[in-house]
């Protein structure tokens, strides 16, 4: 089965993939795509999971400090909780 079908990106480059393409590859609701270009084709091929570079991940254990804080937590959910229910109303 041969799928084409022509969609248009959003401000910011983004588009939509097409519900019969997603089927077709077997693609849930949530999924990873690896992207790349070979002469002048984007090239987009499924991923089974997240792939981040070691190297990333390596820098980012190696952070410290006290950036985690309760408190500033608690006050953040507080906040977030009211703007929602402003929303709501």
């Amino acid at each position: 089965m041969d799928l084409v079908r022509y969609v248009k990106s959003f401000s910011q480059g983004q588009i939509t993939i097409p519900k019969e393409f997603r089927k077709a590859m077997g693609l849930k609701d949530n999924f990873w795509l690896k992207l790349s270009v070979d002469q002048g084709r984007i090239i987009v091929e499924p991923t089974e999971k997240e792939t981040v570079p070691s190297s990333y991940l390596q820098k980012i254990l190696t952070i410290k400090g006290n950036w985690l804080n309760l408190d500033e937590i608690k006050k953040n959910r507080t906040d977030i909780e009211k703007r929602v229910n402003k929303t709501r109303n």
